[in-house]
């Protein structure tokens, strides 16, 4: 039986080293793509506001008011809403042009 696994890890690790070596031709979006899909992963709020270094649950319930983290989901077999690390990771890529002025 084929292991798809290891071909994904294999790739990986290529694109990887094409991108340290600097001999990727990856896209702005392309790579947005691709982080939703490797790092599709829940986190209750507790484990949201740490990955984020935030100090608070005040603050980072601020920043969903406001609409700069994307509000939490429903998801079977959990009591709490969760949040995608890749939904946080764009959130803080948005926040950062925001924060040096670039749209």
């Amino acid at each position: 039986m084929f292991d798809f696994r290891k071909l994904v890890v294999s790739r990986l690790r290529e694109a990887a080293e094409r991108i340290d070596a600097g001999n990727s031709e990856i896209t702005e979006s392309e790579a947005m793509d691709i982080l939703r899909v490797v790092s599709h992963e829940s986190l209750s709020k507790e484990q949201a506001c740490r990955y984020l270094n935030n100090s608070s649950r005040s603050n980072f319930d601020a920043l969903v008011r406001e609409g700069k983290i994307p509000k939490g989901r429903k998801i079977t077999g959990f009591k709490e809403l969760r949040w995608y690390k890749d939904d946080l990771d764009v959130a803080l890529y948005r926040m950062e042009k925001e924060k040096k002025g670039v749209h």
